[in-house]
């Protein structure tokens, strides 16, 4: 998804600052030819790709199907109301940043959405030059961040088909730690993100390859893994928890069973779950092995488990040899 995607029709500003007494909420018109369309228009674009996004859905009869506005001239309403509700959270609790919000009503391929956006103020230095020219430096407390969603909290939902995806973040709600903007402001329980979900498959394989066969086998069985994954979403462009259990652990029942368990707990589904060409690019790229004496070594996946290119030779004594093959040039 690019900026040049993304077609702005209402944009609402605000403030979510706990010195001020209440949330100042400003409907503001842009022109696609100004600075802050483009700033705006960005986000949304990041947001609909972030592959680092939580996601939920909801049903007609949910909260959110009555909260969240379908045209653009219920945005007023839902932007006081969100930041309303940000705002109590925020003067109520001292780890949450202060900071100026975003809300906007797009389109992108035909579909509408809204979106809002938590710009928490940062603290730098400006140069300030007075009638004198004499130059000094004084610390404003209000700037906006950079572009990017780095240090945003956001959401963004497609209207039509009631699917939200929503920033990775969490705070301590009452000594409970939650993702506010799921669970108090659309209440919705939203499932992890792709990225975390990639993490948790590759963290409990790792974890179980370990468990369940003998040392000497630990690494051959790490690149199947790794190179399964890059197959699988390079051919289907997802990735499977019942495709890791039928290739890598076909040989060892008691990792398979393990490995299911593990998904089962951390409710990964078993179904293939699709990913975003962000993450199939991670998952084909080049995957990292790396050496009890702290040697590491980038190859590309396609290459790990080709002996053309890649040879592991074991020793009696465990210890392991790794030949790289057909090279013509070093670049160093």
């Amino acid at each position: 998804m690019r900026a040049g995607d993304i077609a702005l029709y209402k944009t609402i500003l605000c403030t979510m600052d706990a010195t001020l007494p209440c949330p100042n909420v400003t409907e503001i018109k842009l022109d696609e030819e100004d600075a802050l369309y483009g700033y705006i228009a960005k986000l949304c674009a990041a947001a609909l790709s972030d592959p680092g996004a939580k996601t939920a859905a909801y049903e007609a009869e949910d909260y959110a199907a009555s909260f969240v506005p379908v045209e653009p001239e219920g945005m007023e309403a839902f932007a006081k109301e969100t930041a309303q509700q940000i705002y109590e959270l925020v003067t109520g609790n001292a780890v949450m940043k202060s900071g100026s919000g975003i809300f906007a009503f797009f389109m992108a391929e035909d579909q509408p959405y809204v979106a809002m956006f938590k710009m928490p103020f940062q603290e730098m230095f400006q140069c300030r030059l007075d009638a004198s020219g004499n130059v000094s430096w004084v610390l404003g407390t209000k700037l906006m961040p950079k572009g990017g969603l780095k240090q945003c909290e956001y959401f963004a939902v497609d209207v039509l088909n009631r699917v939200v995806r929503v920033a990775d973040i969490e705070h301590y709600i009452d000594d409970c730690k939650i993702n506010y903007l799921a669970d108090l402001v659309l209440r919705l329980k939203a499932k992890p993100s792709e990225k975390k979900t990639v993490e948790i498959m590759r963290e409990a394989a790792v974890e179980v390859i370990r468990e369940c066969y003998p040392k000497e086998q630990v690494p051959e069985k790490i690149l199947d893994y790794k190179q399964e994954m890059a197959q699988r979403v390079e051919q289907t462009g997802s990735v499977s928890v019942a495709a890791v259990e039928q290739k890598v652990f076909a040989d060892n029942e008691q990792a398979g069973g393990a490995y299911r368990e593990r998904m089962e707990r951390e409710r990964v589904q078993r179904e293939p779950i699709p990913v975003s060409p962000r993450t199939e690019r991670a998952l084909m790229r080049k995957a990292k092995i790396v050496a009890d004496n702290g040697i590491e070594i980038l190859v590309p996946v396609e290459y790990l488990k080709d002996p053309d290119h890649v040879e592991y030779v074991q020793g009696e004594d465990g210890r392991i040899t790794i030949l790289l093959k057909d090279i013509h040039s070093l670049d160093l």
